[in-house]
C-alpha cells in the first residue's frame, strides 16, 4: 500500500470522521472514549501537528502531538483502520515533531488496549513513570521513547 500524509489541524473534517470512529473504537475496548484527554481549541500549529494519512482519496489514520514540556511531544489521537498506516502515520508524526524541536515523545494509553500498547513497543517505545493526570492511574501505561535527529 502507498500511504501518503498531510499536516493540518484537527479542525478539518477527515479528522473530524477519524476521530469519531476512534471514540466509538475506543469506548469498545475500554469503556472510555478518551476525547476528554485531547481539546482541539487548544491545538497551537507553533508547537503541535496534526497529521491525517490518506491511501487513494480516503483518510485511514489520524494522530496528533502537542507540546509537553521544551523538548518532549505528547501523541494523542492515534488511530489507524487499514494495517500500515498506524507506522507510516507514527514515523510521520515523529518527524514533524523532531522538526519542530522536539527530541523526546510521550504517551499514555490504557493497559487493556493491549493491540496499542504492542504496537508502541514494536515501535520503540518504553513504560515510562506515570505523568500528570495519569499519576497513580493503574489503568494506564505511560510510555516515551527518544526521536531520532534529524
Amino acid at each position: 500500500m502507498t500511504f501518503k500524509s498531510q499536516s493540518l489541524t484537527p479542525a478539518h473534517k477527515d479528522f473530524i470522521s477519524l476521530i469519531e470512529e476512534l471514540n466509538v473504537s475506543l469506548g469498545n475496548i475500554t469503556g472510555d472514549s478518551g476525547e476528554s484527554s485531547f481539546v482541539a481549541g487548544d491545538f497551537d500549529l507553533s508547537r503541535d501537528g496534526c497529521i491525517l494519512v490518506y491511501f487513494g482519496n480516503e483518510a485511514v489514520a489520524c494522530g496528533v502531538f502537542r507540546f509537553h514540556s521544551d523538548q518532549t511531544c505528547e501523541l494523542k489521537r492515534m488511530y489507524s483502520k487499514v494495517p500500515g498506516a498506524g507506522g507510516f502515520l507514527l514515523n510521520e508524526l515523529e518527524d514533524l515533531a523532531a522538526s519542530k524541536g522536539y527530541v523526546g515523545a510521550v504517551l499514555s494509553t490504557r493497559r487493556v488496549n493491549e493491540r496499542a500498547v504492542k504496537f508502541y513497543q514494536r515501535n520503540g517505545f518504553k513504560e515510562i513513570e506515570a505523568y500528570g493526570k495519569y499519576v497513580g492511574l493503574e489503568r494506564s501505561i505511560c510510555m516515551g521513547k527518544p526521536l531520532a535527529s534529524e
